[in-house]
């Protein structure tokens, strides 16, 4: 994965305030998805507007920290995984972890995004996180197919695609216990598709 260009360290004060933009951003986005009001964030956090702006001038600035956030912490799963053949279902399944109750997350992939004036047509940062998502788990799915665990046929673009299905099965049960069975049962189904014919479904622990 390309490395952003080095910037100078912020100050103690900056880097609290960013911190803590963050923290709450997470938090408004999971609960009310990506077009929740920043004001909203900016009172969670405690600072004030011009300090939000500051820090993060547009709405896919502040996004796009979120979810390099994700991608960084599926790829510190991946390095503790390591060299393992089932490290791909443990990746697959953190990722899957990551967005089951986050809707921000759910609808980077699953809904169109609101324009802004540097994207009219809509934030690309959805595409932005699933090149990076390929390139970490391209190296664990090729091991798991050549230890049997996963079909010959699964591409990594494939598993981008996984995802965007087990999250618009969460949007869908999000809120309705009664549909949390339906969700559990759907992923169930998706798994063993992704299973080699005659295989234990990919996400087993008998497979790991």
């Amino acid at each position: 994965m390309s490395t952003p260009e080095a910037t100078p360290p912020l100050r103690a004060d900056a880097r609290r305030n960013r911190d803590a933009i963050l923290t709450a951003a997470r938090q408004v986005f999971a609960d009310e998805g990506l077009g929740a009001p920043l004001d909203r964030i900016a009172k969670l956090a405690e600072v004030g507007r011009a300090t939000l702006y500051r820090r993060f001038p547009t709405r896919e600035d502040l996004v796009r920290a979120i979810f390099q956030d994700n991608l960084d912490e599926l790829e510190a799963v991946a390095k503790q995984a390591g060299d393992a053949p089932g490290a791909f279902l443990t990746i697959f399944d953190a990722a899957v972890a990551q967005q089951r109750d986050n809707l921000g997350i759910i609808e980077l992939f699953t809904r169109p995004q609101p324009a802004t004036d540097e994207h009219p047509d809509g934030l690309e940062i959805a595409a932005q996180v699933r090149v990076p998502w390929s390139e970490i788990i391209r190296e664990p799915l090729a091991r798991a197919q050549a230890a049997g665990l996963v079909r010959d046929d699964l591409e990594p673009e494939d598993t981008g695609a996984l995802l965007v299905m087990t999250g618009a099965l969460a949007a869908g049960s999000r809120g309705r216990p009664e549909a949390e069975l339906r969700y559990t049962r759907i992923l169930q189904l998706l798994r063993d598709a992704v299973a080699p014919a005659g295989g234990t479904h990919p996400l087993d622990p008998a497979a790991g």
